[in-house]
């Protein structure tokens, strides 16, 4: 008697939880179908009518597009969105072509200390578009001496043994606007990084010796440098002295840093091991408590630790939206389903749909990635 009650209070909790099971499995689905039309809007608002893209604006937004078009291909299969990743690559490849070093300019900075004026250009645009197109043009084959092109103008940006990339360079003459003994910014050598783990693999083959040292300057940054660098809470410094400028935003930089690792991952499955596995998802969780509160539509209050006067007590979505396309891939890269797709259908709400510059970049890129990230 006993036994066969027990048995039925077995069958009634296996059943809850099997149901509960299809309602997440059903949300996350919805979910997926939300972004994918969000992307995909956006998308076809940046195309003309003979298929070709419209010209977009803003550092690094050709190489952005191209990869959000590329992987919209990949779960889609619509062939409109192959060849507009594939002429955007190119365009990005013709323009670097045309720079000494292929770096493309950036802005106009001074040099410290001279008050010279030179066009600068790196990082993190720099291993976007690298590594955005190598994917790309590895995925699709044939292209062999563009990924060596791309591999050989990361290999030459100027790099420390220490283990970092500089900040930026003089376009022109390819120096580095800081000496290469300057600790550099985290998420900078943290693109860099996503680029040449990315072409270490794409070149494998082709080009073993460019790919061997692409990946020893790669695991140099992250495991000698980046995860070391890591506070306890989970959290990243904007540079890796550990200085935080008072005039920067540096919960932003920190999800930026986020991104670039967990992209790394996706476009190099080596990297997810452990200790960078570790490393994620301590950051992915502070960015849960600390984070995740005081952004839109929460109304909680973030953590002190680790704000400078230029950290916003509140992300209104509606004046930043990047900052709840930032956090939602990053949540859902930690596995915090939940938090992650509220903070996300959130964000959707303020998709600059069609916006051929950063604003559009700043959404269509994270949703993009959220796909990726969900793919079976």
């Amino acid at each position: 008697m006993c036994r066969d009650v027990l048995m039925k209070i077995y069958a009634l909790i296996l059943s809850y939880f099997v149901l509960c099971g299809h309602a997440i499995a059903a949300d996350v689905d919805a979910f997926k179908s939300r972004l994918l039309a969000a992307t995909t809007k956006h998308l076809n608002l940046l195309l003309k009518e003979d298929g070709s893209v419209v010209m977009l604006k803003g550092k690094g937004a050709d190489g952005e597009e191209a990869l959000a078009f590329y992987r919209a291909f990949e779960i889609t299969g619509d062939q409109r969105y192959r060849k507009a990743a594939l002429s955007l690559a190119d365009r990005v490849l013709h323009d670097m072509r045309e720079m000494k070093f292929g770096v493309l300019p950036i802005k106009e900075k001074e040099k410290p200390g001279t008050g010279a004026v030179f066009i600068g250009g790196g990082p993190p645009a720099l291993g976007f578009y690298t590594a955005n197109v190598a994917y790309i043009l590895h995925k699709e084959g044939g292209r062999g001496e563009d990924l060596k092109y791309l591999g050989r103008v990361l290999d030459e940006f100027p790099w420390s043994k220490e283990g970092w990339w500089s900040a930026d360079i003089d376009v022109k003459t390819g120096e580095s606007k800081q000496p290469l003994t300057k600790p550099s910014i985290i998420n900078k050598s943290a693109a860099i990084a996503m680029a040449t783990g990315m072409l270490s693999e794409a070149l494998r083959d082709a080009s073993p010796e460019l790919s061997a040292r692409l990946k020893q300057k790669t695991d140099k940054c992250l495991y000698a440098q980046i995860i070391p660098a890591q506070v306890e809470d989970g959290f990243w410094h904007y540079s890796l002295s550990g200085n935080d400028p008072k005039d920067k935003d540096i919960l932003g930089y920190f999800m930026l840093t986020i991104q670039e690792l967990m992209e790394l991952q996706l476009f190099n499955p080596a990297y997810r091991e452990p200790r960078l596995d570790a490393a994620l998802k301590k950051a992915q969780s502070f960015a849960l408590k600390c984070i995740a509160p005081m952004t839109d539509p929460n109304t909680g209050k973030g953590c002190d630790a680790h704000t400078t006067p230029s950290t916003p007590k509140h992300y209104a979505l509606a004046e930043e939206p990047k900052r709840g396309f930032q956090l939602g891939i990053v949540l859902i890269g930690g596995g915090f389903m939940d938090e992650g797709i509220k903070i996300t259908d959130a964000s959707l709400t303020h998709f600059d749909f069609g916006n051929g510059g950063m604003d559009g970049v700043h959404a269509v890129a994270p949703t993009a990635g959220i796909l990726a990230l969900l793919r079976p």
